[in-house]
């Protein structure tokens, strides 16, 4: 069995991707490759017509037959990792600035691939030329080398010659995105047909700045007026020139954040030139745009969209004008409706849209007009046009879906349950681990409140100690515990006291025709912190269920479900007891469940919100906590008070 690797015939096309199917790219990778080679000027033969020879040649520092090998063949190649960041650039070629290499990842030098299957290449130093005919392949390799010259030649360079089969576009095209693309120093000429392409001295800037939006990252900005030299599309919007080189297209907008909307006539007319050496590690290898996870870019985007937006107040006064008074054309008699205060508000409001967004589009600035209008005839406007103005994309877009699916006033009531509940789960988190917190005082009504988790049939607000189980517990209690009892049925259930724990009970009460009755109980013993719950903890639990139900409460004998609740269960304690005369004849049962168990419990009843939503009760303080779950500031005092 052969077990060797073998490639894709398409693997190599698929490995420089964009590069291979885009002229301009490739045209574009094959003059950084001389820029890279320390060449002072790249000529450029680029045919008309299918099936005419392209030609890329610079006088770069060329390669020796073992550079070639190394380099050139090597897929992949880290030209950072063996040659540096830096170009080596030849003596003759006279460049007296310092060079940063743009190549990184040994994708480019294949961009002969993008017109045809078979392509050349020619490189020549000390003396000898070396000349490779290379052909896509599969197999043992993706791409082979199929001839190979030697000869004699002076000077240094490398000429890659490809027969144009393909991916074509017009000379015209490739001149203006070139010309967009490098904007060298007078060092580095850029050839195409013989007509040189520079933008060393662009003729249309407006306004400069510089910018250090974090770190050591610097940028230069530059406002250029396209119109002045380009009569395409191609030079409008924000343009990264690193190096001197464009990173992608000029955009508006900047790996998907808008910086101006493209449709404004100040959009279609000036570009922004951002300059910068400072970006390198953050490109994707084909330069056609920012790593995704270049974490720093929207803060650098929001530098760049301050800077266009001043600009665009500045140069765009009258366009800004002229949309504020349409808005307030189509609303003056509304606006003439409200008091002179509320007018100077809302013409406030619509300097602050603009000043801040001047790109909006008008019918999202009627709409929000109109909103501010709705709000000054609110008490609470201020404050929620306050919100709405700092509200983050993703929360404004389902503010919207949810204002078109739920009255408000629904809502609110539904958030609040929930939002009660999540807190109740999270004072009990906290406070069971706590173990010189109150069981009586505080976790007691906790779980009281959170009755619910110990089963759907417990969650309702009829569920209350009444005067019937209260006797019960009297009867059944003062038997069973030397320790006083806890009476205090208006704020809390009945809860008796004892060594080791305490007790509570609430009932249920149904009518039974015409006679109300209790129904049910839930039956919590809640252990002291730090305890076991075993064999014994269970018994007893089991005899408070027989009790009560022996005792009776008022003229019925309820369904009593019990749970002891502590910090761990003996590992050879059962979970669960059933208790009853017969098996057919059970009147109740009881549950070990520990506070750990309580809270997933609780959690997954509430479909895991309490984790989705994690940082808005994280914060919370303790007292604030137990204070908004328990009562005011001094019945809390008053009773922490009381247990000390």
């Amino acid at each position: 069995m052969d077990y060797s690797v073998t490639y894709e015939e398409d693997f190599l096309i698929r490995e420089i991707g964009a590069i291979a199917s885009k002229a301009d790219i490739a045209i574009t990778e094959l003059i950084a490759n001389g820029h890279d080679a320390g060449a002072s000027e790249v000529k450029i033969i680029y045919p008309q017509e299918k099936d005419g020879l392209l030609t890329v040649e610079d006088n770069g520092s060329g390669m020796t037959e073992k550079q070639f090998s190394a380099r050139w063949l090597k897929l992949r190649y880290d030209r950072r990792k063996h040659q540096g960041i830096y170009v080596t650039i030849p003596e003759d070629n006279k460049i007296e600035n310092k060079r940063r290499a743009f190549g990184r990842n040994g994708v480019g030098r294949h961009a002969g691939l993008c017109f045809n299957d078979d392509y050349e290449v020619e490189t020549w130093r000390d003396g000898t030329s070396h000349k490779y005919q290379l052909s896509l392949t599969y197999g043992p390799q993706p791409i082979k080398v199929l001839n190979h010259q030697k000869n004699d030649k002076v000077g240094h360079g490398t000429i890659v010659k490809v027969l144009a089969k393909k991916n074509l576009i017009s000379t015209e095209e490739l001149t203006d995105i070139i010309s967009a693309r490098f904007l060298f120093n007078p060092e580095f000429k850029v050839y195409i047909n013989g007509k040189l392409i520079t933008l060393a001295e662009h003729p249309g800037i407006v306004k400069t700045a510089e910018i250090n939006p974090v770190g050591t990252i610097k940028l230069k900005l530059t406002l250029v007026d396209a119109s002045v030299v380009s009569r395409t599309s191609h030079q409008h919007g924000v343009a990264f020139w690193l190096g001197g080189r464009l990173l992608g297209n000029p955009s508006w907008s900047i790996n998907g954040e808008q910086v101006l909307d493209a449709r404004r006539s100040f959009a279609k007319r000036y570009t922004l030139i951002v300059q910068s050496d400072d970006l390198f590690d953050y490109i994707e290898a084909d330069w056609s745009r920012f790593k995704p996870d270049f974490a720093s870019l929207s803060l650098i985007t929001r530098e760049i969209s301050t800077f266009v937006k001043t600009c665009y107040l500045e140069f765009s006064k009258n366009e800004i004008d002229s949309a504020k008074r349409q808005i307030i054309d189509q609303n003056k008699q509304d606006i003439h409706n409200l008091p002179k205060l509320a007018q100077k508000e809302l013409y406030r409001f619509i300097d602050q849209i603009l000043g801040e967004n001047p790109d909006i589009k008008i019918d999202f600035l009627e709409l929000a007009f109109r909103a501010a209008i709705n709000l000054e005839k609110s008490r609470a406007g201020i404050l929620l046009l306050h919100k709405l103005n700092v509200i983050s994309p993703d929360d404004a877009d389902a503010l919207n879906n949810f204002l078109e699916e739920w009255n408000v006033s629904d809502a609110m009531s539904i958030l609040a349950e929930i939002d009660s509940r999540i807190k109740i789960i999270e004072a009990i988190e906290r406070l069971s681990s706590d173990h010189t917190a109150s069981e009586l005082h505080t976790l007691h009504p906790l779980l009281e409140k959170a009755r619910w988790v110990f089963g759907p049939e417990f969650d309702t607000p009829e569920y209350s100690s009444n005067r019937g189980l209260r006797k019960t517990m009297e009867i059944v209690f003062d038997k069973k515990y030397s320790t006083e009892n806890f009476i205090n049925s208006r704020r809390r259930p009945d809860i008796v006291v004892g060594a080791k724990s305490s007790v509570s009970a609430l009932g249920l009460e149904e009518f039974d025709g015409e006679i109300r009755k209790t129904k049910k109980v839930l039956l919590i013993e809640l252990k002291k912190g730090g305890s076991e719950i075993g064999r014994a903890e269970m018994d007893q639990a089991k005899y408070y269920v027989e009790d009560i139900w022996h005792a009776g409460v008022g003229s019925s004998q309820p369904f009593i479900k019990a749970f002891v609740v502590g910090d761990f269960i003996n590992d050879h304690t059962g979970k669960y007891q059933s208790v009853g005369k017969t098996k057919d004849q059970k009147f109740g049962e009881v549950h070990a469940v520990t506070f750990g168990e309580l809270v997933r419990t609780a959690e997954t009843r509430l479909f895991s919100l309490r984790e989705k939503v994690e940082t808005r009760y994280q914060n919370l303080e303790e007292d604030n906590l137990l204070t908004e779950l328990l009562g005011t500031p001094e019945q809390k005092k008053l009773e922490m008070d009381t247990t000390r």
